[in-house]
């Protein structure tokens, strides 16, 4: 019995000094740490667009260019427009979304833009009187969300007198 019990007593302090191997070396953190990932940091040239008189028929684009001025990916989601009648889209290098609208969710419900560092990005904003008629001064927003900490949430806006 002496023998079965080296046996059993053997093999009970090698599994654990597997688990606790184990344990080590799955439980080690081999992510990059924040530091080392940097920080997401965006500028945008302007923060509104006025189209000036415009009919009712017509259709007139603003381009906003979004600069990644950070030293990470910076990511945009969440674009929602205030109205039925603006529309929003976002190209990043030279690939441009669907267009979004003041519906959240959709076919670009979950999208999700990357800027490289250093780079841009352009979101157009698109008013159509025609779908929400009205006359006189209008203003209309998009906004979307960042991951800079210091613009969480960005709007933008584009107005026009419609005649």
């Amino acid at each position: 019995m002496a023998a079965d019990t080296k046996i059993i007593l053997g093999a009970i302090v090698v599994s654990l000094a597997l688990i606790i191997g184990a344990v080590v070396v799955l439980g080690k953190d081999n992510s990059p740490k924040r530091e080392a990932q940097g920080t997401a940091s965006m500028t945008i040239d302007k923060k509104s667009e006025d189209f000036g008189s415009m009919k009712v028929t017509d259709e007139r684009t603003a381009n906003f260019t979004i600069t990644n001025t950070g030293d990470s990916v910076l990511r945009i989601w969440n674009v929602v427009t205030s109205c039925d009648c603006a529309f929003a889209s976002v190209v990043i290098n030279d690939r441009e979304t669907g267009e979004f609208s003041m519906h959240r969710g959709g076919q670009l419900g979950n999208w999700i833009g990357e800027i490289p560092a250093k780079q841009t990005a352009l979101l157009k904003v698109t008013y159509r009187p025609k779908v929400m008629p009205v006359q006189g001064p209008v203003s209309r927003q998009v906004t979307f969300a960042t991951n800079d900490p210091n613009n969480s949430e960005v709007q933008v806006s584009v107005s026009a007198n419609v005649l």
